[in-house]
């Protein structure tokens, strides 16, 4: 290896499991983007904020994220920033000179000026594409992945500190990456336990939510672990699909289940009067003012905080709730003071957060402080739990036992359920209703 001091032309490998020092503004985006990817579970969806991070930050000609898929070679997670690698791994243009090194020392690798290095100056793909400055980070130990990038423009070169940047975004997508195959492993797990389903099954019954289905429960098992973790959950699913009585069921896990659980129904809220439902005024903060009044949020003090609908707050609001999220605090309305409140947080929406976050809607940082993302099935994504439902709504009638035909369950199995499990709700009720005035 080269003396990584000789000027204009270097070549250097820094281990990414030693201390990294970056200027000031670098750490913060570094400890940016570790916030955003420790909330985050999807593998792919880590692969693409790095990416993204990346060409923000360095500003590179070239970039892609390889992870190792046999004892081969590599594939890219992700669509590469301005490369195709849609052809054979063999023909990818990229210095596969660069990816050995790498990968068989396990240490990320700079060279600032590929001319100061004789190997990778003889290299024929570096010739071929005409590669002036590249650098190339290995994930995990041992190695599960790569951060390629690269400069062809001789006007641009990669520095230390550039290395500095992507090993420290590579430190923290390896562990995250590991965490998320955890997870991944872990549920799969829990999908072929029997024993375990029984369980959960059992318990979804002690907070109303009816049904047996693989989805289901899997929906429920999630929440449950992250209550007990005192995590926050974006609840994401259709309008009847029941999210509220999954709030409750994160409410009822945690360890704060004997504590205040206040929900905040966020439609049912008038547009001006969300601030100071949620945050609380003093008196004369406005006309309507008489006195001082407590938010929702400073009711939820010690215990669960629900915000039904969350995608449905107006955009001078969400930045105060991403305020009281990052650090605790919040003002009432027309209040100097800040007042900090411990309360845990579950929210939910039937909207898409990332169509109203493009459109500039709604801020994503809000979004990635929500929490993880549990998605609550539609009814028609779990038909064999129909006839389950029906019997639990007709059992809500006194009187007379009654059932459905076989005919009419097969006919509700296949229906679509626009208004999911609230619209089935309707309907068994709407039949008893005229049996019983027939």
């Amino acid at each position: 290896m080269k003396d990584p001091s000789q000027a204009g032309r270097t070549e250097a490998t820094l281990d990414p499991e030693q201390p990294i020092q970056a200027p000031s503004e670098r750490l913060l985006a570094i400890y940016g983007i570790g916030r955003q990817l420790l909330e985050q579970r999807s593998p792919r969806e880590i692969f693409q904020t790095i990416q993204d991070a990346i060409v923000e930050h360095l500003e590179p000609e070239h970039v892609c994220v390889l992870a190792r898929h046999d004892q081969e070679g590599y594939r890219a997670v992700v669509p590469a920033h301005n490369l195709d690698l849609s052809v054979p791994e063999a023909r990818w243009p990229i210095s596969r000179t660069v990816l050995t090194r790498a990968q068989e020392s396990g240490l990320a690798v700079l060279a600032s000026d590929v001319q100061g290095d004789e190997a990778l100056e003889r290299a024929g793909s570096i010739r071929r594409l005409q590669i002036r400055s590249v650098m190339c980070v290995p994930l995990g130990r041992p190695v599960e992945g790569m951060i390629y990038v690269d400069h062809r423009a001789k006007t641009r070169s990669f520095a230390k500190d550039d290395l500095e940047f992507l090993t420290a975004i590579a430190l923290y997508a390896s562990l995250v990456l590991r965490h998320a195959r955890d997870y991944v492993r872990a549920t799969m797990a829990l999908q072929l336990s029997d024993e375990r389903a029984e369980f959960l099954q059992g318990e979804l019954l002690r907070h109303e939510i009816v049904g047996r289905s693989t989805k289901l429960v899997a929906a429920y098992d999630s929440i449950r672990r992250f209550a007990r973790a005192g995590a926050r959950v974006l609840l994401r699913g259709e309008t009847g699909t029941g999210k509220e009585l999954f709030a409750r069921a994160y409410a009822a896990s945690s360890e704060r289940h004997r504590r205040p659980y206040v929900p905040v129904p966020i439609p049912a809220l008038a547009s001006g009067l969300i601030e100071s439902e949620l945050f609380g005024h003093v008196k004369g903060a406005f006309t309507e003012a008489s006195r001082d009044k407590k938010g929702r949020l400073e009711m939820a003090d010690t215990g669960v905080l629900f915000l039904d609908e969350v995608g449905d707050i107006d955009p001078p609001v969400q930045a105060k709730l991403l305020r009281f999220l990052d650090s605790g605090e919040l003002f009432r309305v027309g209040d100097t003071a800040p007042r900090r409140i411990d309360c845990l947080v579950v929210s939910a929406t039937n909207r898409d957060i990332e169509k109203a976050v493009e459109a500039g809607r709604f801020r994503s940082d809000l979004q990635a402080r929500l929490g993880h993302v549990v998605r609550i099935p539609a009814l028609r994504e779990r038909p064999d739990d129909i006839p389950i439902l029906v019997e639990h709504f007709l059992a809500r009638h006194p009187g007379e036992p009654k059932r459905f035909l076989d005919e009419s369950l097969e006919i509700m199995r296949g229906y679509h359920w626009p208004l999911n499990v609230r619209e089935l709700q309707q309907v068994v009720e709407r039949a008893v209703c005229l049996i019983d005035h027939a």
